[in-house]
Protein backbone atom coordinates (compact mmCIF):
# COMPACT_ATOMS: atom_id res chain seq x y z
CA UNK A 1 0.00 0.00 0.00
CA UNK A 2 2.66 2.42 0.96
CA UNK A 3 4.13 1.63 -3.23
CA UNK A 4 1.11 2.74 -4.42
CA UNK A 5 0.46 5.77 -2.26
CA UNK A 6 4.31 7.37 -3.12
CA UNK A 7 3.40 6.26 -7.01
CA UNK A 8 0.54 8.09 -6.85
CA UNK A 9 1.38 11.16 -5.26
CA UNK A 10 4.74 11.22 -7.77
CA UNK A 11 2.49 10.86 -10.50
CA UNK A 12 0.61 13.50 -8.99
CA UNK A 13 3.70 15.90 -8.63
CA UNK A 14 5.02 15.31 -12.40
CA UNK A 15 1.50 16.10 -13.22
CA UNK A 16 1.83 19.23 -12.13
CA UNK A 17 5.13 19.68 -13.07
CA UNK A 18 4.08 18.81 -16.50
CA UNK A 19 1.24 20.91 -16.25
CA UNK A 20 3.06 23.97 -15.40
CA UNK A 21 6.02 23.40 -18.07
CA UNK A 22 3.25 23.50 -20.85
CA UNK A 23 1.59 26.59 -19.81
CA UNK A 24 5.30 28.11 -19.57
CA UNK A 25 6.14 27.27 -22.98
CA UNK A 26 2.24 28.21 -24.37
CA UNK A 27 3.04 32.00 -23.06
CA UNK A 28 6.25 32.10 -25.07
CA UNK A 29 6.37 33.54 -28.12
CA UNK A 30 6.46 31.08 -30.62
CA UNK A 31 4.15 28.10 -31.32
CA UNK A 32 4.23 25.03 -29.45
CA UNK A 33 2.50 21.97 -29.20
CA UNK A 34 2.01 20.24 -26.00
CA UNK A 35 2.94 16.74 -24.73
CA UNK A 36 0.46 14.40 -25.80
CA UNK A 37 0.01 11.24 -23.90
CA UNK A 38 1.40 8.97 -27.26
CA UNK A 39 4.07 10.90 -26.52
CA UNK A 40 5.02 10.16 -23.15
CA UNK A 41 4.03 6.44 -24.36
CA UNK A 42 6.88 6.68 -27.00
CA UNK A 43 9.62 8.22 -24.66
CA UNK A 44 8.90 5.39 -21.95
CA UNK A 45 8.24 2.03 -24.39
CA UNK A 46 10.92 3.33 -27.17
CA UNK A 47 7.94 3.07 -29.58
CA UNK A 48 4.00 4.42 -30.41
CA UNK A 49 1.27 2.97 -29.26
CA UNK A 50 0.59 -0.05 -31.66
CA UNK A 51 -2.47 -1.88 -29.41
CA UNK A 52 -4.77 0.51 -31.45
CA UNK A 53 -4.13 -1.57 -34.34
CA UNK A 54 -4.86 -4.57 -32.60
CA UNK A 55 -7.92 -7.11 -32.60
CA UNK A 56 -10.64 -4.92 -29.78
CA UNK A 57 -13.45 -5.87 -29.77
CA UNK A 58 -15.95 -2.92 -31.44
CA UNK A 59 -14.56 0.08 -32.77
CA UNK A 60 -15.80 1.93 -29.18
CA UNK A 61 -13.16 0.84 -27.30
CA UNK A 62 -10.61 2.43 -30.56
CA UNK A 63 -11.85 5.07 -30.35
CA UNK A 64 -11.38 5.72 -26.08
CA UNK A 65 -8.40 4.43 -26.30
CA UNK A 66 -7.01 7.47 -29.53
CA UNK A 67 -9.34 10.13 -27.41
CA UNK A 68 -7.39 9.04 -24.13
CA UNK A 69 -3.54 9.18 -25.89
CA UNK A 70 -4.53 12.37 -28.21
CA UNK A 71 -5.33 14.27 -24.53
CA UNK A 72 -2.39 16.04 -22.80
CA UNK A 73 -0.24 14.14 -20.64
CA UNK A 74 -0.65 16.20 -17.42
CA UNK A 75 -4.36 15.37 -17.60
CA UNK A 76 -3.49 11.65 -18.19
CA UNK A 77 -1.02 11.04 -15.38
CA UNK A 78 -2.81 13.50 -12.71
CA UNK A 79 -6.30 12.03 -12.55
CA UNK A 80 -4.13 8.55 -12.47
CA UNK A 81 -2.40 9.22 -9.56
CA UNK A 82 -5.19 10.75 -7.39
CA UNK A 83 -7.10 7.28 -8.10
CA UNK A 84 -4.16 5.43 -7.58
CA UNK A 85 -3.32 7.15 -3.99
CA UNK A 86 -6.92 7.06 -3.20
CA UNK A 87 -6.69 3.32 -3.70
CA UNK A 88 -3.99 2.75 -1.45
CA UNK A 89 -4.91 4.82 1.29
CA UNK A 90 -5.00 3.88 5.08
CA UNK A 91 -8.19 2.88 5.77
CA UNK A 92 -9.23 2.27 9.40
CA UNK A 93 -9.89 -1.38 11.00
CA UNK A 94 -13.23 -2.42 10.33
CA UNK A 95 -14.69 -3.87 13.32
CA UNK A 96 -15.69 -7.30 14.46
CA UNK A 97 -19.09 -9.05 12.75
CA UNK A 98 -18.99 -10.87 16.27
CA UNK A 99 -18.26 -8.70 19.47
CA UNK A 100 -16.32 -11.54 22.15
CA UNK A 101 -16.88 -10.05 25.75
Amino acid sequence: MFIGRTLGWTMVAIAIIMASSEALMALSAGSYHGLATSDVWALLWGQSPDFLQGNLSGNIWRFLAALVLAMPAWAVIGPSGIILAHACRKRPPKGRLFHVS
